[in-house]
C-alpha cells in the first residue's frame, strides 16, 4: 500500500513538473494590423488571436489551442482600410497629393460625424495627427528630411482636434473642419 502511494506521489510530481515547464505563446494583432508572438501576453492596445501552449519534451506538439472569436467591431479608426489611407498619407511627395489624402481622410471623419458618432470621428482625426506626428518625430530622429507640408497638415489635424471640448453636434463639427482647412490652404 505504503508503495503504490509514494509511486502515485512520484508520477502526480512528474505532472506537474511538467506542467510547469509548459510555454505559452499568444498571437496578438497591434493596431496597425501587424502580428506579434509574444510569451507575455497581449497589451491592452493589440487584441488577442491566438494561444498555444507546447511542453518543455516537444516543441512541435501542441498541448492546447485556444482561439478568441473578436465579439465586437474593431472601431473605424483602428480598422486596416483607414491605416492604408494614414500610411498613404505619409508616403505622399506633392503638395496636391498630401491635400488629395488629407481630404479622403476629412471626408470619412465627416461622414462618421454626420451618422452621430462625433467621438469616433474625434478619434479618426487624433489617430490621424498620432501617425503624423511619430512619422515627423521618427525622421527628426533619424536625420531625414521633414516635409513642411506634413508639418502643416498635421496642424490641420491637430486644430480640428483642439475644437473638442466645444463642439457637441455634427454641424458645429463641419464648420469647425472648414475653418481649419481654410486657414490650411490660406497658409500656402
Amino acid at each position: 500500500m505504503k508503495q503504490q502511494q509514494v509511486t502515485l506521489l512520484f508520477v502526480f510530481s512528474l505532472f506537474f513538473c511538467g506542467e510547469l515547464n509548459a510555454a505559452t505563446i499568444t498571437q496578438c494583432v497591434q493596431p496597425d494590423g501587424t502580428i506579434e508572438f509574444t510569451n507575455q501576453g497581449c497589451s491592452k492596445s493589440s487584441r488577442y488571436n491566438s494561444k498555444a501552449t507546447f511542453n518543455r519534451y516537444s516543441s512541435q506538439s501542441l498541448v492546447s489551442k485556444t482561439k478568441k472569436k473578436n465579439k465586437r467591431r474593431t472601431a473605424s479608426f483602428r480598422q486596416a482600410d483607414f491605416i492604408n489611407l494614414q500610411n498613404k498619407l505619409l508616403k505622399a511627395e506633392t503638395m496636391e497629393e498630401i491635400a488629395q489624402r488629407a481630404q479622403i481622410i476629412i471626408d470619412k471623419v465627416r461622414a462618421h460625424a454626420k451618422n452621430g458618432e462625433l467621438k469616433l470621428a474625434y478619434n479618426m482625426v487624433a489617430a490621424t495627427y498620432v501617425k503624423l506626428s511619430k512619422d515627423i518625430k521618427q525622421k527628426n530622429w533619424e536625420g531625414q528630411k521633414i516635409n513642411p507640408i506634413n508639418l502643416k497638415v498635421r496642424t490641420l489635424f491637430e486644430e480640428i482636434l483642439i475644437t473638442q471640448s466645444t463642439i457637441s453636434t455634427a454641424d458645429e463639427f463641419n464648420q469647425a473642419i472648414k475653418t481649419a482647412w481654410k486657414k490650411h490652404q490660406s497658409s500656402y
